[in-house]
């Protein structure tokens, strides 16, 4: 393969392959699986296979069928292993085929941790087949293992995400000291490991495959496209991953022959969490996504009803379809659409949307020609699809995000994005000058919070914000810290004991009540020592950084650190950036470097020197980032890919910084 193709392409080849081995077969598949194949292609693909079912517990296969196919992401967890166990004890097989992401490498270390990673290593998979016999009680069976690494997704070719990795998330200080803490337990009587690796040494056995896993995995998708890759880092989880990429052996032997060339820039999301819960970027994208619950299972598309389109009337009864439609029949018009829904404008996307619904339309009305680009104006292009359900089905996909758009247009959740916006931005000048008072603004907002239709929630929301955004050498004053901690712990009582609290304070509560049935005092105090010790983390974040040091320009307005890198990154002049750091790459980068000492000049490599650059982000990127970068290499011949573990919410965002376990310990 070669860099010609999209990352999509990558992916459905993969996927094709996978469904030669699912034919005539039951397919029990896991939900990060599941999403991939959402997006690349879609049910369509395994139309051969007997059933597809999910990866539970408690589904089996008919008694008629004697193949299975799991797909799994990481077969040697607990939990996979249980699973995939249940399933073939419930069922009467005779052939097993496993299909997963953990490369043969780390599927052996998951079992066998004293093993080598940088050593060829088959030990996992004959564990698993020996196992997969076994369960289905006659070693004279057959069972089999194959490696494909369909671990992302790609919506539109400038982006992709890893839905299996959303839970790996840059480690904040109280992270790190239960780390400490968990490594003692293992170690007793032993000194800390040096820190020269960062805190790779600390980490538990379950995070560091994680993160092997990811590694291994962009090793296979590099290696299908022939690149050989320069890697830098921003923050220490990311130098981490990166360090682990970098001195992989099998990764370095490619490397040694690849012909193509991509910068791999990995960035820690904690770096700036400000973006990811205060949105200041006008994304149809972000729009419709904070607007909807998401589909069952997966971690960025969403549910669209379509009842009223189909006569349905019955409000118990709900017809969800979603904004992906892969393996349409206009495959070239749904990659454009949902394009527009990333990057346009609200009225690109409209034009779009009417062009492609009056094009369709089952009425062919010389007045749509005529009508308003407006949302009415969409509303009576999907009249026209009305009862209609052969061209409701034949353009579900431009329908479906025709009514996404709509239902964004009087949904509270917008309102109230747009009213956390405006507090933000009134907050940065005070938080530019480092002049006091903010912290006493919010408290007031906690206490009024029914006047200002503002729950909780909303009010973390903007503590997360300021806490990221402020100059890490500025500190909040202590007295403002006291009173808001007062207050929020006051609200979270009151709201607790009414049976009213948030579903992320309630996993809090449930998580910190300490054998508590009620909230009461104690347990909301916990609460709040709990959301500061976050809060505090998030702040110190930036504190070896040496640029960066606040993400609020001169005005106060929000100036995210990817925003700040990627100017630096794409400057006329092609800047040193002091803050990244370069994975060199062997003996032959240090030869190459030293050669300066000689006389040869300097060597320095920068980022733009490779034609590709993906910038990654260990804890998710949000649909305005995805947006507004993309604008930094308008004018020149670069091509940037903005990726990230996830594509979020201020829901997500959330989630990942107070009800995540990101050492992984859990599972």
């Amino acid at each position: 393969m070669s860099t010609s193709m999209e990352l999509v392409d990558v992916s459905r080849v993969y996927w094709k392959e996978i469904a030669k081995k699912c034919n005539k077969a039951v397919v029990f598949i896991e939900n990060s699986a599941a999403e991939s194949l959402h997006w690349c292609g879609g049910l369509a693909l395994l139309k051969n296979a007997a059933h597809v079912k999910e990866f539970s517990s408690f589904e089996f296969a008919p008694t008629d069928q004697k193949k299975a196919v799991f797909i799994v992401g990481n077969p040697a967890l607990r939990s996979s292993e249980r699973t995939v166990k249940n399933i073939i004890q419930n069922s009467d097989l005779e052939y097993c085929i496993l299909i997963t992401w953990c490369q043969p490498n780390v599927l052996s270390m998951s079992k066998f941790p004293n093993r080598d990673f940088n050593v060829d290593d088959k030990s996992g998979l004959a564990w698993l087949e020996d196992n997969l016999l076994d369960w289905m009680g006659n070693r004279n069976y057959t069972a089999e293992v194959f490696y494909y690494p369909i671990f992302f997704c790609s919506p539109c070719k400038e982006s992709f995400y890893t839905p299996s990795y959303l839970p790996l998330f840059p480690l904040l200080h109280d992270d790190v000291t239960k780390c400490v803490a968990y490594w003692k337990v293992f170690n007793p009587g032993q000194p800390l490991p040096s820190s020269e690796s960062g805190n790779w040494s600390l980490y538990p056995d379950e995070l560091k495959t994680e993160i092997r896993r990811l590694v291994t995995n962009f090793h296979s998708l590099f290696g299908t496209l022939g690149l050989k890759e320069d890697i830098w880092s921003l923050g220490p989880f990311s130098k981490c991953i990166g360090d682990q990429l970098e001195s992989w052996l099998p990764a370095r032997n490619r490397r040694k022959t690849a012909q193509g060339s991509v910068s791999l820039i990995l960035v820690d999301r904690t770096l700036d969490l400000g973006g990811t819960v205060v949105s200041f970027v006008d994304s149809m994208l972000g729009r419709i996504l904070d607007c909807h619950e998401k589909l069952e299972g997966h971690t960025l598309d969403v549910c669209v009803n379509l009842n009223h389109l189909l006569g349905i009337s019955n409000p118990d009864i709900f017809v969800p379809s979603s904004l992906a439609h892969p393996g349409a029949a206009e495959d070239s018009m749904e990659r454009e659409e949902f394009r527009e829904l990333v990057y346009g404008s609200e009225k690109e996307l409209l034009v779009q949307l009417h062009q492609n619904l009056g094009k369709s339309s089952p009425k062919k009305s010389d007045s749509a020609k005529k009508k308003i680009l407006n949302v009415q104006g969409l509303e009576n292009d999907l009249k026209e699809y009305e009862g209609d359900l052969e061209s409701i089905l034949s353009n579900l996909g431009s329908i479906s995000r025709g009514q996404a758009f709509i239902n964004t247009a009087s949904n509270q959740n917008i309102l109230k994005r747009k009213r956390l916006q405006s507090l933000a931005s009134q907050f940065g000048p005070d938080l530019r000058d480092n002049r006091d008072g903010v912290l006493t603004q919010i408290s007031d907002l906690v206490l009024g919070r029914a006047d200002s239709k503002l729950s909780l929630v909303d009010l973390i929301q903007l503590l997360v914000y300021i806490y990221s955004v402020h100059h890490i050498q500025e500190k909040f004053r202590e007295d403002e810290e006291e009173r808001i901690k007062s207050v929020l712990g006051e609200a979270i009582l009151t709201e607790g004991r009414a049976d009213n609290l948030d579903p992320i304070l309630q996993a809090l509560f449930k998580s910190l009540r300490e054998n508590e049935e009620e909230m009461n005092e104690l347990v909301a105090l916990n609460i709040v020592n709990y959301i500061w010790s976050r809060l505090e983390g998030i702040q110190a974040y930036r504190s070896t950084l040496h640029s960066y040091l606040t993400l609020l320009d001169e005005d106060g307005n929000y100036y995210g650190i990817l925003q700040q890198l990627l100017e630096d990154i794409y400057h006329p002049n092609s800047i040193e950036i002091p803050d990244l750091f370069h994975h060199t790459g062997g003996l032959g980068s240090m030869i190459r470097s030293s050669l300066s000492w000689f006389g040869a000049g300097s060597n320095k490599q920068h980022p733009r020197q490779n034609p590709w650059i993906i910038v990654y982000v260990v804890g998710g990127i949000t649909p305005g980032e995805m947006k507004e970068l993309q604008k930094t290499v308008l004018g020149t011949e670069s091509k940037l890919t903005i990726a990230g573990s996830g594509i979020l919410t201020a829901a997500d965002s959330l989630n990942l910084i107070f009800s995540n376990n990101p050492l992984l310990t859990d599972r």
